[in-house]
């Protein structure tokens, strides 16, 4: 899955959840820090914005960007090309001293 499409879930969520407790009427200490210093009106318009509005914006931005960017190809499954494992260049890949490890290991389970 794409990362943007991630973080954008993620936004989502962080939306929701600050939505929720703001309808709920639970009080933060934040929000009950911008109640006092702006007014209730202004308080709660200033923590609408930052805890809701931004993540919602930030949640269609990055699920747009997320969705653009997507590649179905590389998801999809066709059964003419299979899948192709090259197990030499895996080979090539390791240490020469893994290579002369296994070998001993090699020799001594067949008793060579």
């Amino acid at each position: 899955m794409n990362a943007s499409i991630v973080f954008g879930l993620f936004a989502l969520y962080v939306a929701s959840i600050s939505l929720y407790l703001v309808l709920s009427g639970r009080q933060e200490p934040l929000l009950e820090i911008l109640r006092r210093v702006w007014g209730r009106t202004l308080g709660h318009a200033f923590y609408f914005i930052v805890n809701v509005g931004l993540p919602l914006v930030l949640c269609v931005v990055c699920l747009g960007w997320g969705v653009r960017q997507y590649d179905p190809t590389l998801v999809s499954y066709d059964p003419h090309n299979a899948l192709q494992l090259n197990l030499e260049s895996y080979r090539d890949l390791r240490s020469p001293q893994q290579h002369e490890k296994t070998q001993e290991m090699i020799d001594i389970i067949y008793g060579a």
